[in-house]
């Protein structure tokens, strides 16, 4: 079988310092379909405002080496990494009394950098939508499927058309269905494109693969209530990458001092304001002594109240530390030697922070939300996700030295048995084979 694997989101993704989850995603089928070739011919796919083409398997290849570079994945522990040191030295450092906000990282340059050497050979694009309808006139007689990993373009569903008119069976995965559930936790217009992009795939799936049992519920929902077909689907937990393991991280230096750790984009749903006020709390029954929270991701949209207290917060800011784009190495690291990790959001449609610390050994207090129930079953803390005076009790307890709180919640980590992204890809391929041939998956 020949899959036409979409590709528009990688290929746009360079200049950013660290991946986002649907990177990770969409990433991983390119490492197994295009990099390791465990699956036969494929096909990369640009969907770009002016044209849908394919781009020479060589030329994605050697686009995907510089990712791997430009993502700092060719190191080999996170001593390597400057910008996870100069983290590791702000956590370490005593809190001073008299700071105002909290401590904020910036990879310096990172940028500049990246755009000298990271470009990708945009000049391929011009010869690509011939080489996609050559590509296509080769395999029709042919089995071949095409494959969508990221959301990237589905709002606009005349980039879509070639599938039907070529007779095309496809498949797309779908991430959360929270912009149109919530449009309240997202920017502007974030409702009405995924709108969209849902009414593309009902239109055009032959097959859905969906991260959670939470997402597949409620994209179905959402689509039932339109009047819309709903596609077969697939639930498939996306996988951990292989730098969130016990033994790659062994060589790592880790912070010294205590300190929590709370990972994603800083956006409404992340229900940040509130662990503000919790960790107000835990600053109140701890003084000097209470635990740093690290808080790694890029800032989002509508989230001027969190940004307030990070830039101007006098009580607990020196308790407060702030970054984005840590290298996976360092994110492990980071991960490894927390006290645990913090996961409060009020919805979520995968949260893979909670599956790499798990695969990490490391305790996870997170959000009693339908996904963390599915997702860690009974290893980790769930806690309400207004219940202050809970969280608070819980950090606190934690946080002491030789607590039986966190022996007990790291005993539960260790038996958690993450998913590897190439199982999950074959688990994804499998479906898409059985759809393909007709059969029915049990």
């Amino acid at each position: 079988m020949t899959v036409f694997l979409d590709l528009t989101r990688i290929s746009s993704r360079l200049l950013r310092g660290a991946p986002t989850g649907i990177d990770r995603v969409e990433y991983a089928y390119a490492e197994e379909l295009v990099l390791n070739e465990r699956y036969g011919p494929v096909v990369p796919v640009i969907t770009t405002p002016l044209a849908v083409g394919a781009i020479p398997v060589q030329t994605m290849r050697d686009h995907l080496m510089k990712i791997e570079a430009g993502w700092l994945r060719d190191r080999v522990s996170a001593a390597d990494d400057p910008y996870y040191m100069a983290l590791k030295q702000a956590i370490d450092a005593p809190p001073e009394p008299r700071q105002t906000g909290a401590t904020r990282l910036k990879r310096q340059s990172r940028r500049q950098v990246a755009a000298k050497t990271l470009q990708f050979p945009f000049r391929q694009i011009a010869a690509a939508p011939g080489l996609l309808r050559r590509t296509l006139a080769e395999t029709g007689r042919t089995s071949r499927c095409y494959f969508h990993a990221s959301h990237t373009q589905l709002d606009k569903p005349d980039r879509f058309a070639w599938l039907g008119s070529h007779g095309m069976p496809s498949v797309f995965l779908i991430h959360d269905a929270i912009p149109v559930d919530y449009p309240e936790f997202c920017s502007p217009g974030s409702a009405e494109r995924h709108h969209r992009r849902l009414k593309t795939v009902s239109d055009c799936a032959d097959l859905i693969i969906v991260n959670s049992a939470a997402t597949e519920t409620a994209v179905a929902r959402y689509m039932r209530r339109q009047g819309w077909r709903v596609p077969r689907t697939e639930v498939v937990h996306l996988g951990v990458d292989r730098w969130f393991t016990p033994e790659r991280t062994e060589a790592s230096p880790i912070p010294q001092a205590p300190y929590f750790v709370c990972v994603g984009t800083i956006e409404p749903r992340k229900n940040l304001i509130f662990l503000m006020n919790v960790w107000r709390g835990v600053v109140e029954r701890l003084g000097q002594e209470a635990p740093k929270l690290v808080l790694v991701g890029r800032r989002g949209w509508e989230n001027e109240n969190i940004v307030d207290v990070l830039e101007r917060s006098c009580d607990i800011g020196a308790h407060l530390v702030e970054v984005a784009d840590l290298s996976d190495l360092g994110l492990s690291a980071l991960i490894k030697g927390a006290r645990a990790l913090l996961a409060p959001s009020l919805v979520e449609g995968f949260s893979l922070p909670v599956a790499e610390a798990l695969a990490l050994g490391t305790p996870v207090i997170a959000s009693d939300i339908a996904v963390h129930r599915e997702i860690a079953d009974d290893r980790a803390l769930l806690v309400g996700a207004i219940d202050g005076n809970a969280w608070v009790e819980a950090v606190v307890a934690i946080s002491a030295p030789g607590s039986a709180l966190r022996a007990e919640w790291t005993a539960r980590a260790s038996g958690y048995v993450p998913m590897s992204w190439g199982r999950h890809v074959e688990r994804a391929m499998e479906a898409i084979d059985a759809v393909r041939t007709g059969r029915v998956r049990d």
